[in-house]
């Protein structure tokens, strides 16, 4: 109970300080900056708009057009369908006017998805480490050089919150939590092609759980068969994408087609799930940002941060790189 009051107490604060921070940096931008493709800043004095629509940028417009209006560009496909449905309810909760309430649904559901983010890493660390350790890995991937995707109307947020909870689940064990994890599984493999990484762990956790030598005989074949069949839930997301891409394209692997050649197999090596989808153009484009997911970074920069100096030099590196990052993204242009 102890440890669970301390993951709420110290996600507030590191979620709080960390959108104080981009929407100051931010302010500060819209003001003092121009956009790309203009010799003028866009100052708040002038319009209102360039304040609030600051942050609908690249992704964040085609996930709105698409939780208004379906699949009707075709390029948009490659975006799978889970976190456009999701801002298609927020929306329309929000007055179903568009863009705008698609855009702030986006903005909204995704920092609350990053806080919850952020009690589940810190339950998950404090489980094997020291509450130090946890709480610096928050506030390393809460100020990372692209943390701000996790503020934006981007996949980020809920993609990693539906990972951690994987993990969180997996690690407990219990006959219902396999389905818990599988059906949370599914949902990240709507979420993102990368989602099928997700069957890795799983699997790894299940032979560790019921086939190594130790433990083998004490679990009954159904108890095994009830870990193993929620499996079938991680791929299963796809193909549903699949049915409702051939119901409505004709074309079951269209967001195949849209982004470029398609990976069937994923290495053992957890970076290598940023190279399994490249973009048809610029193959490392999107990259940086979706090697966030790859919470067990953090982990270990964080167990290294127990040294003050390594600590001192994470934060004087990644503070910057955070702040001209947000201020990249306000100016519209290019980052990750």
């Amino acid at each position: 109970m102890q440890g669970s009051k301390a993951a709420w107490k110290e996600a507030a604060w590191i979620c709080g300080l960390s959108r104080l921070v981009i929407l100051l940096v931010s302010s500060i931008g819209i003001v003092l900056l121009p956009q790309a493709g203009q010799t003028l800043p866009n100052a708040c004095k002038v319009s209102f708009d360039p304040c609030f629509t600051a942050w609908y940028r690249w992704d964040a417009i085609a996930y709105v057009n698409i939780a208004h209006h379906g699949y009707t560009y075709i390029p948009d496909t490659a975006f799978f369908p889970f976190w456009p449905l999701v801002e298609h309810f927020g929306g329309i909760l929000l007055g179903n006017s568009f863009p705008n309430s698609y855009y702030f649904a986006g903005l909204i559901i995704a920092n609350i998805c990053f806080y919850f983010v952020l009690v589940l890493l810190y339950r998950l660390l404090a489980e094997d480490f020291e509450p130090d350790t946890a709480r610096r890995a928050l506030f390393y991937i809460a100020f990372s050089p692209y943390a701000i995707f996790f503020f934006l109307g981007y996949t980020e947020s809920i993609f990693l919150l539906l990972s951690l909870g994987i993990f969180l689940l997996l690690r407990r064990g219990k006959p219902l939590d396999w389905w818990l994890a599988g059906s949370l599984g599914f949902f990240a493999m709507l979420t993102r092609s990368s989602g099928m990484l997700l069957v890795i762990p799983y699997l790894v956790i299940y032979i560790q759980r019921f086939w190594i030598a130790s433990e083998r005989a004490q679990h009954s074949w159904r108890e095994k068969l009830n870990a193993l069949a929620p499996l079938a839930l991680i791929p299963a997301g796809v193909l549903v994408y699949m049915i409702y891409l051939d119901h409505a394209t004709g074309n079951p692997l269209m967001f195949i087609s849209q982004e470029g050649t398609f990976h069937a197999l994923f290495a053992l090596v957890l970076l290598l799930f940023t190279l399994s989808f490249p973009q048809s153009i610029e193959p490392l484009a999107s990259q940086p940002r979706y090697m966030m997911a790859i919470f067990p970074i953090t982990a270990i920069l964080a167990l290294w941060g127990k040294r003050p100096r390594f600590n001192q030099a994470v934060i004087a590196l990644i503070l910057p790189l955070f702040a001209v990052n947000v201020v990249l993204i306000i100016s519209h242009r290019w980052v990750a």
